[in-house]
């Protein structure tokens, strides 16, 4: 199985660098124009079908790339944006000045930030591996193994994807840089000795 996996097109919170988190916001113009962008290059990739994240934004960016290929699309949660807590809606600047040890905790080792109502990164990584997991079973059952699937979703799904794929520590989470509808191709590797490595990197970065 081959997955695909590409932020949703830009909004308004995207410009304003807020933390949309969970809320519907949908594609501003750009975003729309930058969808229908994806959905040339999509057409070279031999996309089999598209799951993507509950949000507005996703099932927009989704449906226009999805209906430009003729491609059956369906939503599913593990792809669904990070909680961000009490953060969502707040500008970064807002963040700073309100949260500012949180904040520097973010940029410099977010793999250790915590905080009430907010997801972890090493939850976040869980949600969206054991739905590539849950996904490609199920594939393998239905005979359609060599699927080429691809996720419509947000910049935090596609950084924690490909630094667990890559077997990157998740303190590389900022490393990773992703624009609205950017591209990025994942090689899932089902086995369980790399899901023991990921889950020593998660206990020694929780131990730091």
């Amino acid at each position: 199985m081959n997955w695909f996996f590409i932020r949703h097109g830009q909004i308004n919170s995207n410009l304003n660098k807020v933390y949309s988190g969970r809320s519907d916001e949908p594609l501003n113009t750009r975003g729309v124009e930058q969808a229908h962008e994806a959905a040339k290059l999509i057409k070279s990739k031999a996309i089999d079908r598209i799951i993507f994240s509950p949000l507005a934004r996703a099932g927009q960016t989704a449906n226009i790339i999805a209906s430009k290929n003729a491609l059956k699309m369906t939503f599913d949660p593990a792809f669904n944006e990070m909680r961000f807590g009490a953060w969502e809606g707040k500008s970064e600047s807002s963040i700073q000045q309100q949260y500012p040890l949180e904040w520097q905790l973010w940029k410099t080792s977010p793999q250790r930030l915590k905080m009430p109502g907010r997801e972890t990164l090493q939850q976040l990584q869980r949600r969206v591996v054991d739905g590539m997991h849950s996904i490609a079973l199920e594939s393998r059952e239905e005979g359609n193994k060599d699927e080429n699937i691809l996720v419509v979703t947000h910049v935090a799904v596609i950084r924690v994807a490909l630094l667990y794929v890559q077997q990157q520590p998740l303190s590389e989470y900022k490393s990773i840089h992703v624009e609205n509808c950017q591209l990025f191709p994942v090689s899932l590797i089902d086995d369980k000795l790399q899901k023991a490595r990921m889950q020593c990197k998660a206990l020694r970065e929780v131990a730091r």
